[in-house]
């Protein structure tokens, strides 16, 4: 059972203070042929009578919305409302139109969920049905899947206003770090040949396919990180820069944007030198969730995880891409101001004090069940490794959302 008010829809207060987002919402609410999605669900669920929900929410570049079914099965294992035997499903709807690219992610995110329901007890939603581009009756990409009760880990306690994103201290947040731990544990665990996207066969063995953008698959560690910085552009120009730093004194922000410029380049003759990777740089690579955020962890009321959603980019990466959860993640001393931080070396930031802390914590949960599970510890080993982390944390924000740092600064070690 789930009580449909504990989940984060959007009302029109929140549209009319965004309203790009309102743009996109009733466009793709104009474009979908809401009744030929409402009978193709129902073909895939005995063809009960489907009613759609008028609740919705944007979640990235989708539109959520809830599907209704009378249940004959008061057993069955869809999710129920609150108070009744009707099912529930929720539907995914790509927001804009499909193109080749966002055709191949949708298809690399199905077949990388398979792979993690098939080889991992992680548990994630069920797929009933989905369709990867526009040539369609609904007339547009979209996903039918399990509504997972519970609540994502920010919206619990009363969501992101009340705690900021916080997680609780005391019994909640040592139950969710064993929890989180032991997923990524186990995703880890799954390792494949090479860098790239899931490829499921119909024989449902799993391959290693081309990523968009950067090509592959990669047969090394250092091909992928190649490639990287060959893609690689930083989304601000070098105005925008000195606006956002004008506040900064002349020096530090011309040697910040000098870092970010170059960058790419430092880190690609890097990994053609082979100095990048060099303990784990011909795999098997490990399966790796790029956004493993507390809202897309489905926790219950103690923060038992009850599920882990939004898989899209979900691919086999190289070990040093490898973070913790992203809302333990800080930025790195090497490209941080060198006066944010004391005598000491430690950060003048109580927050940053705190997270650095947390992820001691978390990491020590994962090792104990890197134990548990009998695995070898080289998760553990890359989440303790600072250099390593300094170099994650550089490639997951250049691209998005284009922070500001001294970039050049984390690849130090690797020379």
């Amino acid at each position: 059972m789930t009580d449909l008010s504990t989940l984060n829809w959007k009302d029109e207060a929140y549209y009319s203070q965004h309203p790009h987002q309102k743009q996109l919402r009733d466009a793709c609410l104009s474009r979908v042929n809401w009744g030929a999605l409402c009978r193709y669900a129902s073909s895939k669920n005995s063809e009960r009578p489907c009613t759609l929900l008028e609740q919705h929410t944007l979640g990235g570049v989708h539109l959520i919305r809830l599907l209704m079914f009378p249940s004959s099965d008061l057993q069955s294992p869809c999710l129920k409302a609150s108070g009744s035997d009707q099912t529930l499903w929720i539907v995914r709807v790509q927001l804009e139109q499909s193109t080749p690219e966002t055709e191949s992610l949708l298809r690399a995110e199905i077949n990388a969920m398979e792979l993690v329901r098939m080889r991992t007890e992680i548990p994630v939603p069920r797929i009933y049905g989905y369709e990867l581009n526009d040539e369609n009756v609904v007339r547009a990409a979209f996903t039918l899947m399990e509504l997972l009760p519970g609540s994502s880990a920010m919206d619990a306690d009363g969501g992101f206003e009340i705690h900021g994103g916080r997680i609780p201290d005391g019994k909640k947040k040592k139950v969710l770090f064993e929890e989180v731990a032991r997923v990524q544990a186990r995703l880890s665990s799954i390792r494949l040949p090479k860098i790239g996207c899931v490829i499921r066969h119909p024989d449902n063995s799993f391959d290693v396919g081309p990523l968009p953008h950067l090509g592959g698959p990669f047969s090394t560690a250092n091909e992928f990180f190649e490639a990287w910085a060959r893609y690689a552009k930083f989304p601000r120009s070098g105005e925008a820069i000195r606006e956002i730093m004008r506040h900064s004194p002349g020096p530090i922000r011309e040697e910040v944007l000098s870092s970010i410029q170059k960058f790419p380049k430092r880190l690609r003759e890097l990994a053609s030198r082979g100095s990048i990777s060099t303990r784990n740089s011909t795999g098997p690579f490990p399966l790796y969730h790029p956004d493993l955020y507390h809202s897309n962890i489905i926790v219950d009321k103690s923060y038992k995880v009850l599920g882990v959603i939004d898989w899209e980019g979900a691919c086999t990466v190289p070990w040093e891409i490898v973070q913790p959860p992203l809302f333990l993640t800080t930025l790195p001393p090497a490209m941080d101001d060198p006066g944010n931080y004391g005598e000491d070396g430690r950060p003048k930031d109580l927050d940053t004090v705190r997270r650095i802390a947390e992820t001691a914590e978390y990491v020590r949960c994962v090792q104990e069940i890197e134990g548990e599970m009998g695995t070898d510890q080289t998760l553990s080993g890359i989440l303790l490794d600072p250099a390593v982390q300094g170099l994650a944390f550089a490639l997951k924000v250049y691209l998005d959302p284009g922070k500001m740092g001294f970039y050049c600064n984390v690849l130090k070690p690797f020379r």
